[in-house]
């Protein structure tokens, strides 16, 4: 439809930008979460490495402490804890260690923290027994693990299991998917409504529109039908006055043959008139169950002799089938049909009507091997006073086309030069209980 951008663009723009929105607001606060998430894994582990130190400095006695009776005591009070592994490296060698140690623990400096996605690790010397009151003063303080052991100086490392989060399996992500979720969908439905108001608001005016030019057309329909009835009177009263004084004796024959022209020019054209004011007058198909096969076959009777006289064979292929159709507008379009097929086939060749299946609906073709239609006539083959014959008035189609619309079926044209054309009438509706 050539609305579309229209109907779409302002509010699918709109949406797309709520959602941007939404997103960089949802991770902006994923950003927070993250930051504090991990500020609540350093100080769980900084407060654990506290109270480990006040353990270890309240069991120990400087260079002379018991470092196996320590172990065994971290080991209990780590066994059901999150705390992963503690060790203790003096100057000359590991203290103490329980736990699972991962092999990549750092042994080059002597205070430092890092976090991987299982734990968060720190190690830092050994405090004195009398604790700094926040682990920054203990961290800041020049007496940091000097007093107890003033030759070995133990560093202890300790791992608190405290794994990274993903995104989605997040418990930021479970609270706030819900409202994510709703948001989302409270903005489709929004644009959603905002596209059915455009669409409606256009259609609205197109059908208006739509209204003024098919009560003009109608008016135009009238008032040329009108017109070509007024001009048949006085071309019948030139005929017959034609046809009068070429009865009388004394005519020369040169005056005959003129006068027999005029009677011919004047009946051509009044065959125009006639075509004209079928295409122009509004019809309504009186839709009824109509025998195709039935109706196919008087018309094949109707048509024959034109089809020997031309040495053109005709075939039907018609199943027995009853459809919905104006029975006489459907004679109409098979008569214009065959005709038009009829003067563009040569001897020798064959026409045939063909009924198909189209789903739970059928098909009807006219299929000929004639000359075809030229490419470029093709895409308007349908459109009023368009033809490929010189003697034709390009009204035949056109009046085919309405009729085929008024029963709510459509009507393609395809053609190969030289090769024939083939005229397909689709859409057609069975009759109730008609398989």
């Amino acid at each position: 439809m050539k609305h579309d951008t229209r109907i779409y663009r302002t509010p699918v723009l709109a949406a797309l930008g709520m959602i941007l929105a939404l997103g960089l607001w949802a991770l902006w606060s994923w950003q927070g979460y993250s930051e504090r998430t991990l500020e609540g894994r350093r100080q769980r582990a900084q407060d654990s490495f506290q109270t480990l130190n006040a353990v270890i400095a309240t069991m120990s006695d400087g260079e002379l402490t018991d470092w196996k009776r320590i172990e065994r005591v971290l080991a209990g009070i780590i066994r059901d804890s999150r705390i992963v592994f503690v060790v203790v490296e003096g100057r000359y060698g590991r203290l103490l260690q329980t736990g699972s140690i991962p092999s990549f623990l750092m042994t080059n400096s002597t205070r430092g923290e890092m976090s991987t996605d299982a734990m968060h690790i720190l190690w830092a010397p050994l405090q004195p027994a009398q604790l700094p009151s926040t682990w920054a003063e203990a961290l800041e303080s020049p007496h940091f693990g000097l007093g107890l052991w003033p030759r070995s100086n133990p560093v202890m490392y300790l791992g608190f299991r405290s794994r990274a989060e993903s995104f989605s399996a997040s418990w930021y992500w479970q609270r706030q998917s819900p409202i994510f979720a709703l948001a989302v969908t409270c903005i489709l439905a929004v644009t959603a409504a905002w596209i059915a108001g455009n669409r409606r608001r256009i259609l609205a005016g197109e059908l208006a529109a739509e209204r003024i030019r098919s009560a003009h057309l109608e008016e135009l329909g009238l008032a040329a039908a009108g017109l070509a009835h007024e001009t048949k009177n006085p071309l019948g009263i030139i005929m017959g006055m034609a046809q009068q004084i070429a009865s009388r004796p004394d005519i020369p024959p040169e005056s005959r043959a003129m006068l027999q022209h005029i009677v011919d020019e004047v009946d051509k054209t009044t065959s125009r008139l006639g075509n004209f004011m079928n295409f122009a007058r509004q019809r309504t198909a009186n839709l009824k169950p109509v025998s195709i096969g039935a109706l196919c076959r008087q018309v094949a009777e109707i048509m024959e002799p034109d089809f020997e006289m031309a040495g053109v064979a005709l075939e039907a292929d018609i199943p027995p089938a009853t459809i919905l159709a104006d029975e006489a507008m459907l004679r109409q379009i098979l008569v214009n049909l065959l005709l038009n097929s009829l003067h563009a086939s040569p001897a020798g060749t064959t026409v045939r009507v063909l009924m198909r299946p189209q789903g739970r609906r059928w098909q009807l073709a006219v299929e000929d091997q004639g000359t075809g239609i030229p490419a470029e006539l093709l895409p308007n083959i349908f459109k009023p006073y368009v033809t490929g014959s010189s003697s034709g008035h390009g009204l035949g189609l056109a009046i085919v086309k309405r009729m085929v619309e008024s029963h709510g079926w459509r009507i393609q044209a395809a053609s190969t030069p030289g090769r024939g054309a083939a005229m397909t009438i689709s859409g057609i509706r069975k009759a109730e209980g008609n398989a």
